[in-house]
């Protein structure tokens, strides 16, 4: 078992575990190889990070008994409950019709429309260049819209004063997820351009514009993302 974990690395992460340099390191990725193994979760958090020291005395607890039980004694009440829930359909409602939202589902919607229909064939006679970034446009269609939705609920959530967690100017929750979104739709406008420059694919170029703009639109939305400190990725000494 590796005691060399980096704390909430997989929060600002792009999910792509077979590339990531750190998956020996993150807690998360031990957890979901564990669970496999397993199929129950405590076991899983256990074997992936281990059992807490006991105190002399007292039963041995597992790390998932432990994390679990955090959450065992909390009920909220059926009114709680009802507020909170017309809270969040307001919100969504909200956060549905946003430019930045229609805009990455309209992205997610086009590239996923385009690699239904070319994927199979450039991936078995295209060179491996191209092969590349057909991958990282199908990765990341799938990714970019729901870290953007993450963003901009919990730039949502602080603004309307229901969240007192994320007070930093810059570490913010949505700010990382702003990140993540921004890299993604950097390394994927550049991957269309490579398809375009292969294909002559006008619907490929349009998608590359698409990406760009969208990127554009999200920095202006998040000014402070990029200077977001992901961990483990934007720390060198790690």
């Amino acid at each position: 078992m590796s005691t060399d974990r980096i704390d909430f690395i997989s929060a600002y992460c792009d999910r792509w575990c077979e590339r990531c340099a750190f998956t020996d390191r993150c807690s998360a990725f031990a957890c979901k190889i564990a669970e496999g193994m397993y199929g129950d979760l405590a076991d899983a958090i256990e074997l992936a990070v281990g059992a807490p020291h006991p105190v002399e005395g007292t039963p041995r607890e597992t790390a998932g008994a432990t994390l679990l039980a955090e959450f065992s004694d909390f009920e909220p009440s059926d009114q709680e409950l009802a507020e909170f829930k017309r809270e969040e359909k307001v919100r969504d409602a909200r956060l549905d019709v946003a430019p930045t939202t229609r805009m990455a589902t309209t992205y997610m919607l086009g590239a996923t429309a385009w690699l239904t229909q070319h994927h199979d064939g450039l991936v078995t006679r295209a060179d491996p260049i191209v092969r590349e970034a057909v991958e990282i446009v199908g990765w990341d269609a799938y990714l970019i819209g729901p870290k953007l939705h993450r963003a901009l609920y919990g730039r949502d959530r602080s603004q309307n004063g229901d969240d007192g967690c994320d007070d930093h100017p810059v570490q913010t929750d949505w700010n990382g997820s702003a990140k993540v979104a921004l890299i993604s739709l950097e390394r994927s406008e550049a991957a269309w351009r490579v398809i375009v420059e292969a294909t002559g694919d006008r619907t490929a170029s349009a998608l590359a514009d698409a990406a760009g703009n969208l990127r554009r639109i999200v920095l202006d939305e998040f000014p402070q993302a990029m200077s977001f400190i992901r961990p483990g990725f934007d720390e060198p000494r790690r």
